[in-house]
């Protein structure tokens, strides 16, 4: 068995010299290949292996002492192994996955909100052309279903869906290359903020919206907005890389691909339902109830205002980008430890929860790929399966004990992952408290699904994703983006390395500042536990202020230039800058700071200490910009 480990490894890892006592993590690997390392296990060997156990016995040596151990074997062998994929006739109306039950039920309790709504920006630099990237939005459409799939209320009042014929996307295009640079910033803002409001009618497909905005001869900008019940994660960095890949067959001269896979999303809806509604899950549905037959006490996070009585789901989202020395450090890290990037971010988010609130019995809801089956890798659909992970925090212990913690919860969810979190909670009779979700109020997801090759013939193609339409699921919701373990297929460092976190917050809490000194304690306190993994955790003495200006410069570079490392005399463009890009950088310096900070700024003070200066001095005169940041210009 230990040959047949370390060869799926070597494979994998694209290494050929790994032994049986080396770390798979430590050579490289994370969760996404020991996701594809147990699929293709059960593949070669028969033997189901859950992603979690592959991150608690990282070494082919103890991995196969834990196949021996537990007697694990074939499931087909075991008499478990689940009735296979089977083609649905489309031209029946098919039920819902139960992760899009979950969706469609918050929707229809709140039909004015789009918290469920998913919305992206993606950037084109270069000479672009317009109708190859049509016929590539066209490819995609005709060969994934979702994106031709409505929902309706069925003949007995419950949910369908229903697969509809390609009928050819007209891509949008708003022309507003001819306005003054300013101009044009306010004319984006209020396109973008115009095209987010739009709700979308659930009967009539596509879920999803494309707008094209071009901002300059070279310059132009993709909207995507689609609803939660056709995406996840996963499935838009597969858009993403079925997009460029369509837009190289098109200005090649060549026929867009078709589809190659042999089930599409709607059979695994089917699936799915059918597993569920069987009692097949019965078994990992009675692991939850016993999880959670005393519920925890509601996460009483600091808040700048009573929480009201029923939410508005209003919210707001900051972006920021931790620096290349501790996002070195924490890979670092996790590798030495064994665990992934995902398990020691979660870990320490956890550890900082416990300091806001004192609490230590703590309820987060983070997501499970779910996409153990292998024709779903390649699957654009909402598969993912949001789940509540309970973990006990103490303080007195150092963060290697929390590590180990976190890391049993996640085993057990993974082991036990596909029971929608709304039969979690009918199997436990919660009592519901409507002011808040149930179980959790914050929610922590890592993007670190592939990211094939986004390089385009004279074009550098770059992506926004997860930026706020005025909405918010959750208290709070931190999504993290973490380039590097992204780039599965795609050239070395074309993604970057840098790890990006989309906070998302309810205004009906929380003030913007007071989510900006949350996310600068959390990064302290990252350093801290990198730097002091064996140190009780009540010892960290965390004291961050807001981001000031400079940090918030710097961020917003790294973020549009993919400059990993900015010093404070470093020159806008010779990073690379140009006017579009200075367009982009004052809207986002607007929506950070809450100052209006001119694109010709930007353009005339091209280093971070010369505009971090002048905008303190607008600030000065709007009265609520913070210290321009002496701290980070030493």
């Amino acid at each position: 068995m230990e040959r047949e480990l370390i060869g799926v490894w070597q494979e994998l890892l694209g290494v050929d010299d790994l032994g049986p006592e080396e770390d798979f993590f430590f050579r490289g690997g994370h969760s996404l290949l020991a996701i594809r390392s147990t699929i293709r296990l059960k593949e070669r060997l028969g033997v189901d292996i859950p992603y979690p156990v592959v991150a608690a016995h990282p070494t082919a040596r103890a991995l196969a002492a834990w196949i021996h151990e537990t007697g694990a074997q074939s499931a087909e062998a075991a008499g478990k192994e689940p009735a296979g994929l089977s083609h649905w006739d489309r031209g029946r109306p098919a039920p819902l996955s139960p992760a899009q039950e979950q969706i469609w039920i918050l929707q229809q309790l709140h039909p004015d909100s789009s918290s469920y709504h998913f919305q992206a920006l993606v950037h084109f630099d270069g000479d672009l052309a317009v109708p190859a990237l049509a016929a590539a939005l066209n490819g995609v459409v005709e060969r994934h279903e979702v994106f031709r799939t409505s929902v309706h209320l069925g003949a007995d009042g419950a949910p369908v869906q229903r697969v509809h014929p390609h009928d050819p996307y007209v891509l949008p295009l708003t022309d507003l290359s001819t306005l003054a640079d300013d101009e044009r910033a306010d004319a984006l803002r209020e396109l973008t903020g115009k095209l987010l409001a739009e709700r979308f009618d659930l009967e009539r497909p596509p879920l999803v919206r494309w707008h094209l905005v071009r901002l300059g001869a070279d310059a132009h900008v993709l909207l995507h907005v689609e609803h939660h019940l056709i995406h996840d994660g996963w499935s838009y960095n597969l858009f993403l890389g079925e997009l460029a890949e369509g837009y190289r067959r098109a200005v090649a001269g060549r026929e867009q691909a078709a589809a190659t896979h042999t089930f599409d999303f709607l059979d695994v809806a089917v699936w799915q339902r059918e597993r569920l509604e069987s009692g097949e899950l019965d078994g990992q549905l009675a692991y939850w109830r016993d999880r959670f037959s005393a519920p925890p006490a509601p996460l009483e996070l600091p808040a700048d205002r009573p929480r009201p009585a029923v939410p508005s789901f209003e919210g707001r989202a900051l972006r920021f980008t931790l620096d290349a020395e501790l996002s070195a450090g924490l890979r670092q890290f996790a590798r030495g430890r064994g665990v992934s990037l995902y398990l020691a971010l979660f870990s320490g988010w956890l550890a900082h929860l416990n300091r806001l609130t004192g609490q230590r019995d703590l309820c987060v809801g983070s997501s499970l790929a779910n996409r153990v089956l292998p024709e779903t890798q390649r699957m654009i659909g909402m598969i993912v399966n949001n789940l509540p992970m309970r973990v006990a925090v103490d303080p007195g212990l150092p963060f290697t004990d929390l590590l180990a913690a976190t890391r049993a919860t996640l085993v057990g969810a993974a082991e036990h992952p596909d029971v929608p979190f709304h039969r979690i909670l009918a199997a436990t009779q919660s009592s519901r408290d409507v002011s808040r979700n149930a179980f959790f109020q914050v929610s922590f997801g890592f993007h670190d699904a592939p990211l094939a090759s986004l390089a385009l013939p004279g074009v550098r193609m770059a992506v926004t994703e997860g930026i706020s339409n005025g909405s918010a699921k959750f208290d709070m919701n931190i999504v993290v983006v973490p380039r590097l373990e992204q780039s599965i297929g795609a050239a070395h460092g074309e993604h970057g390395d840098s790890i990006t976190l989309v906070w998302e917050y309810a205004t009906d809490l929380f003030d913007e500042a007071t989510v900006e000194r949350f996310a600068a304690e959390y990064r302290q306190l990252l350093r801290w536990v990198v730097q002091h993994p064996e140190t009780p955790l009540k010892e960290c003495a965390v004291e961050a202020g807001p981001g000031t200006v400079a940090e918030t410069i710097v961020a917003i570079w790294s973020e549009l230039l993919h400059q990993p490392v900015i010093g404070p005399e470093d020159d806008f463009f010779a990073l690379g800058g140009d006017s579009m890009l200075a367009i982009r950088t004052a809207a986002r310096l607007g929506e950070r700071l809450g100052v209006q900070v001119p694109a010709l700024e930007v353009l005339r003070h091209p280093t971070v200490r010369e505009l971090a200066a002048r905008i303190a001095e607008l600030g000065d005169a709007a009265g609520r910009v913070p210290d321009a940041g002496a701290a980070v210009l030493r």
